[in-house]
């Protein structure tokens, strides 16, 4: 997980969003409230103005994906569903916040973070909330990455694929990291963790060939590197410029590729202390911004 870049909505898309919560809030009963919220959500597309304004929102989230459309959550599958990260359910005055959307995978959002949440006590213990019951407030124990930075509160270990909870964190934070990975079955996965190592096979070989290609000295050699799947090099170039034109098509490449929280780990911790990867950041210095 990395928190998005959030971006403030279209106007005519807030005030829908505005419109539907005050429809919720008038209401003075917390039951009345989780069903309006629910029929609401359901009914959203219904009308053209409503159809209008989630197109509008479901783009916007799109842009603030971690990835080209990836979950913002296992960051391996197509984001598709708006996820609500404080549930409607239990939190029917947040069901149209524009702060509480992210996108996620059908996955994520139904057979794992579905309505499941959690809020800290007066000693700041983690409380389990059962569905169709009000919280007792929303000091929520799940990482919102819209306002937090997950990486303040794990990060992914390079050997293990499996996220690691920062040591001497105080009792709320650590809470918050240990139940969003339990929720999000984040380490649990074996696709997820699987994936994460070949997104680490991928970028080590990306950025190894990123730096041959860089030392090459003639348009032949830089040819004889390249896959048959990389963009074509036009030999009215002059080899300077081959070069910017193909570490712009690589950077882009690195910044589309799903698992982005395994590239932030590599930057963070692996250009330190693995060797190889130090020797390819001292070459490329720039990619340590990517």
């Amino acid at each position: 997980m990395l928190q998005l870049a959030s971006k403030n909505l279209e106007n005519s898309a807030q005030a829908r969003l505005t419109d539907l919560q005050s429809t919720v809030n008038a209401l003075s009963d917390f039951t009345a409230k989780a069903n309006k919220a629910k029929a609401l959500w359901e009914d959203k597309t219904n009308s053209n103005i409503g159809k209008s304004a989630f197109e509008t929102i479901k783009n916007t989230l799109a842009e603030m994906c971690v990835s080209v459309k990836i979950c913002n959550y296992c960051e391996q599958n197509e984001a598709n569903d708006i996820e609500h990260i404080y549930p409607k359910s239990l939190f029917p005055e947040k069901a149209f916040v524009w702060d509480n959307y992210l996108l996620a995978c059908k996955q994520c959002n139904t057979a794992y973070k579905s309505d499941k949440f959690a809020v800290l006590d007066n000693n700041d213990d983690i409380i389990d909330l059962p569905r169709n019951t009000q919280p007792p407030h929303d000091r929520g124990v799940f990482i919102n990455p819209r306002v937090e930075d997950p990486s303040a509160f794990m990060l992914l270990n390079i050997g293990s694929y499996k996220f690691e909870i920062l040591p001497n964190l105080l009792k709320p934070d650590n809470n918050k990291a240990v139940k969003t990975i339990e929720i999000l079955q984040l380490n649990n996965r074996d696709q997820l963790v699987e994936s994460r190592r070949a997104a680490a096979v991928y970028f080590f070989q990306r950025m190894d060939l990123l730096t041959k290609i860089l030392t090459a000295t003639t348009i032949a050699e830089i040819k004889s590197l390249l896959t048959p799947y990389d963009a074509e090099i036009d030999d009215q170039m002059i080899l300077y410029d081959i070069k910017v034109q193909i570490t712009a098509g690589f950077k882009r490449d690195i910044q589309t590729h799903a698992n982005p929280s395994v590239w932030n780990a590599i930057k963070t911790i692996e250009s330190k202390t693995n060797e190889k990867w130090r020797a390819i950041f001292d070459a490329i210095p720039d990619a340590l911004n990517w």
